[in-house]
């Protein structure tokens, strides 16, 4: 939309220059969307590129089907500059309908795993080693240890050492409605287990995976600590395995109370209590990023900072002070009192309090 602003103010400014034509405005208006939307054009034709090859798999040729053309065509129809500044607002309209159209189709809950990869539903066996799951340590004594496994390639991982492999996979994947759309799916154990995963597209999960090694280095040191030890005192964590740079599996862990949850319920019960941004006895929960920037941004404006800039670029000390006076706004016993209303009974709290 920033392209269209300046192009609009751009074909404003030649329309005031009374010394060209007609003629000659037209060619300057149109040169100049060309020259600002050729970017533009390359990335879409890439994109669309990318999703030209060959299909693979029942869902890549229905898409291919249903939107191959229209996305060539509204591609064709983007290159060519409008006739006039009214019709800027309109170069996106095409790429709306299909956005549309593709949005409707994503509501689905759920997919089928034979339509987005059947090499996974034919599989029956494997020596790929269940993701997450750490190896008996009787195991490492008798078998091929970590190290030695990383090292040398040409090691195959045996079930029969005890070591749980990929067996199968479910035939359904459950949709999320977050905003990458992470998909819900359960792998079929050589022991006969079902170990469910969340498979996330578009992030780079290393950084969680190195995460998740420092809470196990973490609970080394704790279990060293006699004190520490008698407590029970341990972090809780879950396997992270990165597929790529822009996808992994996550362990999914059942039975969990998330913060975000608890801080969730607080705010509803709040505002129900209040009255406020109630409707029909549904209450509206404002965001935590819609809280977050309703506060930096004024204190931005304030320092002066009223483009819109990098967040790196932001000053410290702005947005430590944000950050406080979000956490003034939070009751301190918030987590505390989840954990009482939670709890069975004294011993039960204490029991958590204790941990």
């Amino acid at each position: 939309m920033r392209r269209i602003t300046a192009l609009k103010h751009e074909a404003a400014r030649v329309a005031e220059n009374a010394t060209l034509s007609l003629n000659e405005k037209i060619r300057i208006n149109a040169a100049k969307y060309l020259a600002m939307m050729a970017p533009v054009v390359v990335a879409l034709e890439r994109r669309l590129a990318s999703t030209s090859w060959p299909p693979e798999t029942p869902r890549q040729a229905w898409f291919q089907k249903q939107f191959g053309s229209p996305l060539k065509t509204a591609i064709e129809m983007f290159k060519a500059p409008p006739a006039n500044s009214a019709s800027l607002s309109g170069v996106w309209r095409p790429f709306d309908t299909i956005t549309a159209d593709l949005v409707s189709h994503q509501k689905k809950s759920s997919v089928l795993l034979s339509d987005v990869s059947p090499a996974l539903t034919a599989l029956q066996s494997s020596e790929a080693p269940m993701p997450g799951l750490a190896v008996h340590s009787s195991v490492v004594a008798r078998g091929p240890t970590e190290s030695s496994i990383k090292e040398d390639s040409s090691v195959i991982i045996d079930s029969s050492l005890g070591i749980t492999t990929v067996a199968s996979f479910s035939k359904h994947l459950t949709v999320l409605s977050t905003k990458t759309k992470p998909k819900k799916l359960q792998i079929v154990g050589s022991d006969g287990g079902l170990y469910t995963y969340l498979l996330k597209g578009r992030e780079d999960l290393r950084l969680d995976a190195r995460i998740m090694q420092l809470l196990q280095a973490v609970n080394s040191i704790l279990l060293v600590r006699s004190e520490t030890r008698r407590r029970g005192l341990t972090v809780r964590h879950y396997s992270v395995t990165p597929i790529s740079g822009r996808a992994g599996l996550i362990q999914w862990v059942d039975d969990l109370t998330s913060m975000y949850s608890v801080y969730k319920a607080w705010q509803e019960r709040t505002l129900m209590a209040s009255g406020t941004n109630v409707t029909q006895g549904v209450v509206s929960v404002p965001r935590p990023s819609d809280l977050y920037y309703g506060k930096i941004i004024p204190a931005l404006k304030e320092k002066g900072l009223r483009k819109v800039i990098s967040r790196r670029d932001w000053p410290q000390d702005v947005k430590r002070n944000v950050l406080l006076a979000l956490v003034k706004e939070t009751p301190r016993q918030l987590l505390h009192n989840e954990l009482w209303c939670a709890s069975e009974g004294l011993s039960a709290f204490m029991g958590k309090l204790d941990q």
